[in-house]
């Protein structure tokens, strides 16, 4: 398969994880598959605007690294660079069985809503 160089496939993608999330959540279903969904939301919204400013697919899932490559285009990015850590620890830890794993909590799902939303509507308003 080969990823699309159309931003707005992406950005469905991203809305399709989004959607997922939010029903997860109001259905009480568990804290890390939520927070990993909301990873992926914002993945695909990062890759949807390079692909958006550049034409080129990134390839990678850390949300820090997408983070400062769109910070390039747009410096107000640099500030939100902690918050794309704190979302990266949901992408492998939640996924996989682990000795000591990594379980999100409420608290963890609304601050990865709160960071996810935000950052949504700064692309969407980059893109206009």
């Amino acid at each position: 398969m080969v990823d699309t160089k159309r931003y707005n496939d992406w950005i469905d993608m991203a809305n399709k994880d989004f959607s997922a999330a939010n029903i997860l959540y109001e259905h009480d279903a568990d804290y890390g598959v939520v927070c990993f969904h909301l990873q992926q939301t914002l993945e695909k919204y990062f890759k949807a605007y390079l692909i958006y400013k550049t034409g080129t697919i990134f390839e990678g899932h850390n949300l820090v690294k997408l983070c400062r490559k769109i910070s390039v285009y747009d410096e107000k990015y640099n500030d939100y660079v902690k918050d794309c850590a704190f979302l990266n620890a949901f992408y492998i830890e939640t996924r996989y069985p682990a000795e000591d794993p990594l379980v999100a909590s409420r608290n963890d799902v609304e601050e990865s809503l709160k960071i996810v939303n935000c950052l949504i509507s700064k692309i969407k308003e980059s893109m206009l």
